[in-house]
């Protein structure tokens, strides 16, 4: 059953996923790009600023970010070591080695958390082990005053997130909600978010799925084009007691070019309409 949407007495900032402008987007374009289309909020991989930083250094960084009235909100760590919390023991100690490196690069840019994630294809056993290493990631994050937000991709865990979340004990560790990843489990996303503890949620992809269902996985498509319940999505989280960003992920194919300005802006101007609108802060709005 639809929820009603709540009124809206708080609203989100708009943020956007590097996926949505291209992974393998320098940071010096992807800035200005999402600064033009009025996001206020990044989510973008520790490698583009460990290159930004190798190039330019850290006040010109803070200076493009200051330019274009921006701030990073969360760093990903990509894919591997240290993002993925289910790879084998041999190879953990690496992983928290290289954690470090990432927390000291979030405390550089100005960002709050870092992600990390656990894949589909994880197993029962991996998957048990998630909670205690979380513990462990965010021990070493809350050192720098930062926060870890895990985007839990196996089925399985999914459906159990609240739990797995309460079983990690930490108080800056929370679960990275993923609104399409949660319909593609077959999971209603406004009831599962309903549904988790106080204080889960400490990050939110946002994006929605075609009306037709063609073979294969689906692709993601804008905030509003599609068949998600979003408003019902969007009601739960601000009921949910949310207030960080909602971060859109519609990836884009490679190459990126001229496009990529244009792309972000259609995808900001996707929550600046009615349905969603109510939700989301004006062009350039921050919190």
């Amino acid at each position: 059953m639809d929820r009603e949407p709540a009124r809206v007495t708080r609203a989100f900032a708009i943020g956007v996923d590097q996926a949505t402008a291209g992974y393998r987007l320098a940071l010096a374009d992807l800035v200005p790009a999402a600064g033009r289309a009025g996001i206020p909020v990044l989510e973008v991989p520790a490698f583009a600023v460990a290159d930004y930083l190798a190039a330019c250094g850290h006040l010109h960084l803070l200076r493009l970010l200051g330019r274009h009235r921006l701030r990073i909100g969360q760093l990903s760590c990509g894919t591997g070591v240290p993002a993925d919390v289910t790879v084998p023991a041999a190879v953990w100690p690496q992983a928290l080695a290289a954690w470090q490196g990432a927390c000291r690069l979030a405390t550089l840019c100005g960002a709050g958390s870092l992600s990390v994630f656990v894949p589909r294809a994880a197993g029962e056993g991996a998957a048990a082990g998630v909670p205690a290493r979380l513990a462990e990631l965010a021990e070493a994050a809350a050192v720098h005053g930062l926060a870890v937000n895990v985007e839990l991709h196996a089925p399985g865990l999914l459906e159990k997130a609240g739990p797995v979340w309460a079983q990690t004990g930490a108080p800056n560790a929370r679960l990275l909600v993923d609104v399409v990843a949660l319909a593609l489990a077959g999971l209603d996303p406004a009831g599962h978010i309903a549904a988790l503890p106080p204080g889960a949620i400490g990050w939110v992809h946002l994006a929605d799925l075609p009306h037709d269902v063609g073979d294969g996985r689906p692709r993601r498509v804008m905030p509003g084009a599609g068949r998600l319940p979003l408003p019902a999505v969007l009601t739960a989280l601000h009921t949910a007691g949310y207030c960080g960003p909602v971060s859109i992920e519609v990836p884009r194919a490679e190459p990126y070019g001229r496009e990529t300005a244009e792309h972000l802006t259609r995808a900001a101007a996707a929550l600046r309409r009615n349905p969603l609108a109510p939700f989301f802060t004006p062009m350039g709005g921050t919190r």
